[in-house]
């Protein structure tokens, strides 16, 4: 599916910390995620990959959950239309214990489908090629609001063993969890990887993101 970028003002955020204008129609697919638990409610980031499926982040979904909805919205609203969960499904590999960011994939199941002016792009099948240009989306707090941000962070590693993508990326904030990582390549974009964990270290801050296409059997598998 080809795209265009630029076109609508809304925000943009780089390495650099560049205003940029963005077609936000481009990047319908990624969505908030609503967790209601015994605390209280807490916002991920999501990505449609199905008009009726999101991918998201496993830590966003575990402990005790009262309920979930999705929304699509720029700005997350909890008075605005969501879509309920009919169920969701934590990666059977996901061990908070053992790594904050392996496996840390979960699967949601919609109650209805979302609309289909939703721009769902295809899984990238090759993930040892990432020539062009990273781009993650994701629903942080940002001036006091969950806003819908793009970010352009900059390749680092590929630690196949475990299947994670790791960027040169300081712009995540509390909700980008869960967002999708994308490629643009001669003028197609591809699903890459699902935003898990900022690292801090005397090099700078890094994002440790679980590649899908390595999940694809387990994502579009049957649900129990």
């Amino acid at each position: 599916m080809k795209i265009t970028i630029p076109r609508i003002m809304v925000m943009f955020m780089t390495t650099a910390a560049l205003a940029q204008p963005v077609d936000w129609s481009n990047f319908n697919s990624s969505l908030v995620i609503e967790v209601t638990r015994p605390e209280g409610k807490f916002t991920c980031s999501g990505v449609a990959i199905k008009d009726d499926m999101v991918l998201t982040a496993a830590h966003c979904l575990e402990g005790k959950i009262l309920q979930v909805r999705v929304f699509n919205q720029d700005t997350y609203n909890p008075e605005a239309k969501s879509w309920n969960v009919e169920h969701f499904q934590l990666h059977p590999e996901y061990n908070k214990s053992n790594s904050n960011f392996k496996s840390d994939l979960a699967r949601i199941k919609l109650s209805s489908k979302l609309p289909a002016s939703t721009t769902i792009y295809p899984i990238l099948k090759n993930e040892n090629n990432f020539k062009g240009k990273l781009l993650r989306v994701g629903y942080g707090a940002r001036s006091q609001s969950n806003i819908r941000t793009l970010i352009t962070p900059q390749f680092k590693s590929l630690k196949t063993e475990d299947k994670v993508l790791e960027l040169d990326d300081m712009y995540s904030y509390s909700g980008d969890s869960g967002g999708p990582i994308f490629i643009q390549r001669d003028g197609q974009m591809y699903l890459v990887a699902i935003h898990s964990t900022l690292s801090y270290g005397p090099q700078g801050k890094f994002s440790y993101n679980p590649l899908v296409s390595s999940q694809r059997d387990w994502i579009f598998a049957n649900w129990n």
